[in-house]
């Protein structure tokens, strides 16, 4: 039996029968054990804005195969506003982040995440308050997954970009 890092499991090869006749009996058989991983949530980094846009775990909702997972949007200025999803917190394509959006029309915003889905819509809750919900399927190769969010909103004459974005949050897959 040994712990493949590589995939994140236990893997156990062979073994022998129970009772006396079985007893001498080797196995051929392999074994994988994911194990029991808790899903989280964590904040990284800050968001822009006045005040800044904010994107939160919400509570009772971890990123748990078979669930729903969901992050809580606040202080969006106007109506328009998104969370974008991405696999990598440390490089979007050849650019490392967190990268400043200052070139963009956004100086004191940076992109947290790399982004893969850029715009994916948020249910308003209440004013200047949203929810991103993400069901999270039931398949074991997701398990240990870390998704990277953060938030997008529209924000008219706030700067020449006329958007801000939130804090990230790093989702890790669980499956309790």
């Amino acid at each position: 039996m040994a712990y493949d890092s590589a995939r994140g499991m236990t893997v156990l090869f062979g073994g022998h029968g129970a009772g006396s006749a079985a007893a001498s009996q080797a196995f051929g058989d392999t074994w994988q054990w994911i194990g029991g991983s808790l899903g989280n949530a964590t904040t990284y980094g800050v968001g822009c804005g006045a005040p800044a846009l904010s994107l939160s775990p919400v509570v009772g909702s971890r990123p748990v195969l078979g669930t729903m997972a969901q992050a809580s949007l606040t202080n969006i200025p106007a109506t328009l506003a998104f969370v974008s999803v991405g696999w990598n917190d440390t490089n979007f394509g050849p650019l490392s982040l967190p990268l400043s959006l200052a070139a963009y029309g956004m100086p004191g915003c940076n992109l947290l995440q790399s982004a893969e889905s850029p715009a994916l819509p948020v249910n308003p809750t209440g004013v200047g308050t949203a929810v991103y919900s993400l069901l999270l399927p039931n398949l074991s190769a997701l398990l240990g997954a870390r998704l990277y969010l953060q938030g997008w909103a529209s924000a008219p004459s706030y700067n020449s970009g006329n958007v801000i974005v939130s804090n990230g949050i790093d989702w890790r897959v669980g499956n309790l």
